[in-house]
This record gives C-alpha cells, structure tokens and sequence, in this order.
C-alpha cells in the first residue's frame, strides 16, 4: 500500500522542514502492530496536516493517535480534533524534534528528526519517517554501535551504512518506504543525540560508499566479536563473496566477548546428536571432541556431519566457532566470538580505530577485494516514492 501523502501536503512540509526533493524513507517500529501514539513537540512547535487541515502542536503539549475503523483519530486534552486517512507532522523550522511514544503496545519514546508521515495501515497506524539521508546515517550509527567510539571507526561505519543504504534502498518500495527500523535493514531509534563526532563522520565521508569488482555495493555485513578470525559469506550463507572472505584478526581478542563457555551434559550431547541422524554405536567419549583453531563449517564425529551454524541455532549459542571436549559426564564448549563473523568484526574495528588506523585501512581490512568510491561515479539513485494525488 502506498503512503498516502498528497503531493501538496510534501511539498509545503518539504518547504518547512528544509527536505531535498527525494530524502529517506523509514518505517518506524516496524515490528509492533501500533494502534495507539502520542506524538509530542519535543523541541519546538510542530506542525500538523491532517487530510486538507491544519493544526499546531505547541512545544511541550501532545497529542493521542488511535487507529479506529481504518482511519486515524487524533485528539488531545480539550477533544477531538479530527478524524483523518494519513497525518503528517514536522517542526516548523529545522531545530524541532517530533517525539513518538507507542502506547498500544507499549514502546520506549523515540525522538525524531524532520518529519513523520502516519496512516492506517491493516490492523496497524504506519509510521514512517522522511528525512535526509545524513540525518538517517547517523541515527543508524549511534544505534548500531553506540557512543564512546573514536572517529576514524564512525567514519568506517559512516561508509558501511551508507553502501547497506545504496544497495538495499528498494527492498520495501512496494510498501511505500525504503528500509524499516529493523536490524534486518539497519537499526534506527531516530534522531542521533548522545555522540557529536557520529554526524560529524558521515559529513567527513560524504558520498563515499564500498563497491566490489564490478563497480556494486557490497554486502557489508558485520558482527560483534569475530573471535580471532571472521568467516566467509560461503560457510556462513552458502554464497561465495570474494570481498567476504576469512580474515584473521588479532584486534577484537582483549574484549569480554572474544571468548565464551557452555557445559552441556554429555547424555543431553549424545540424545541431541541422535536426534540429528547420529548412530548411537559404542563410541569412546573422546570421539566427540572436536577443535576449531581455524573456522570449520561442520562438527564431524567419524562418518556423522553436523554444521556448526545448527548448533549454533539449536543451542542459541553466541557463535558458530567453538571447540568441544569431554569430561566428567559433560561436553564443555569452548567458543570465539560474538554473531555470524562475517565481514567487520565491530570491536576489532574499535580496537584498530583506538591505535590509529584510518578509516579506509579498517575497511580495507574486514572487506576484501573492494574499492572505496563517490556514490555519484555509479549512477546508483535513492528510488523515488511514489505517493497518490
């Protein structure tokens, strides 16, 4: 279903808010059935189109936002103020910030830059944010990776977030937004407010994306902790990516996550193991032990195979990269690494970042094969969304 935002509306919100003609479109709380907000002037007053009428939420007051009969009701403390099919609110000059807070169900506030566009969706009220792509970088930043961090590694997850917006800005155009709030997009809790040196990493990386061979955005994918060495895109998803491929890593090993432990009764080890296809033949208990000093995709005990990845799943561990030994009556996995381990490792690149390595010398590190280049040398747009008369 496309948003439904007349073209007129845009543009006088465009106008108000200092929009260029084609920003980002994000789907907010993308995954909660919202069907009651407050909308709040955070920081100045906020102005309101609903359908063809107008009002002004001074700084400091709210406004309730109620899904009802496929329509959106809006009221605050004196009544209703109306029913409409799509609201849209923006600050009326460009240091106002609009405040969510989902009351059904319930979600933490979220303070947003530029404007919001809502409608009824079904069984939910869309809400989708409108805003530069600058705005929008560095909200995922200081989602992703938090504050704390020096400026060469914002400055190489400026980039990353810039390629993941370049190659992924179609994927929900059919349902009339770019990318959703979501991890599976980039996550994105709104306006960036605790790190000054985020915005300041996406102007000093202006444009700049990551690109393989064939002049393509990458998939720069990345992960918490590698554990010494990340895996290949061809282990992990069975797609073979020659700029993601393993890469040994002594940066990320002195952080807390580098490392980890899980015992599992051996009994529970054995019945779980049958219950994959393992013949329960006699075995000596040493025949499950198994090491992993450099990334293997499958667990093998004689002619039986289990790929880590499953037992990863399987067990929620923190990593498919792990040795097991036995003793006791107990299997003791001994782990690296937090995530998938493919591509960046993002405490190594913190690490790197803290010893001086530029911005480029980490990318160059985690993506292999891969050029740093002007989005404007690829010919690649942000799509347009189309919006209804």
């Amino acid at each position: 279903m496309p948003v439904r935002c007349c073209k007129f509306c845009l543009s006088l919100l465009f106008a108000c808010v200092g929009l260029s003609a084609n920003p980002v479109w994000v789907s907010l709380f993308n995954n909660a059935q919202v069907q009651s907000v407050v909308i709040s002037a955070y920081t100045g007053d906020l102005l309101a189109l609903g359908d063809m009428s107008q009002f002004t939420i001074v700084k400091g007051q709210a406004v309730n936002v109620v899904l009802h009969d496929r329509q959106i009701v809006v009221s605050n403390s004196r009544g209703v103020i109306g029913t409409f099919d799509r609201l849209i609110v923006a600050g009326v000059d460009t240091s106002a910030i609009v405040r969510l807070r989902p009351v059904l169900p319930f979600a933490e506030a979220r303070n947003y830059d530029a404007y919001i566009c809502m409608y009824a969706d079904i069984g939910r009220i869309r809400m989708i944010n409108q805003l530069e792509e600058a705005q929008y970088l560095a909200g995922v930043i200081e989602a992703e990776t938090g504050a704390g961090r020096t400026s060469e590694f914002y400055k190489a997850f400026a980039v990353i977030s810039r390629t993941y917006l370049y190659g992924h800005a179609e994927r929900h155009v059919t349902e009339g937004f770019h990318l959703c709030d979501e991890t599976h997009c980039q996550a994105f809790k709104g306006k960036c407010r605790y790190e000054a040196k985020i915005p300041a990493a996406v102007k000093a990386t202006d444009s700049i994306i990551i690109v393989n061979g064939t002049s393509q955005p990458i998939s720069a994918t990345y992960h918490a902790n590698c554990g010494g060495e990340t895996e290949s895109a061809k282990n992990a998803w069975q797609t073979d990516m020659p700029c993601l491929v393993p890469v040994n890593d002594p940066f990320c090993s002195s952080y807390p996550s580098a490392q980890w432990t899980k015992n599992i009764s051996l009994d529970s080890w054995i019945s779980y193991l049958v219950k994959n296809g393992f013949k329960p033949d006699p075995q000596k208990v040493t025949d499950f032990n198994f090491g992993q000093t450099n990334r293997k995709p499958n667990y093998i005990v004689h002619d039986f195979t289990l790929p880590f990845k499953q037992i990863r799943n399987d067990w929620n561990l923190r990593s498919a990269f792990f040795s097991i030994s036995v003793g006791d009556d107990k299997v003791l996995l001994k782990g690296n690494g937090y995530g998938h381990g493919v591509g960046l490792c993002q405490e190594g690149a913190m690490e790197m970042g803290k010893r001086g390595y530029k911005y480029e010398d980490i990318i160059q590190f985690y993506y292999r094969n891969v050029r740093l280049v002007p989005i404007a040398d690829l010919q690649i747009n942000i799509p347009e969304i189309l919006t209804t008369q």
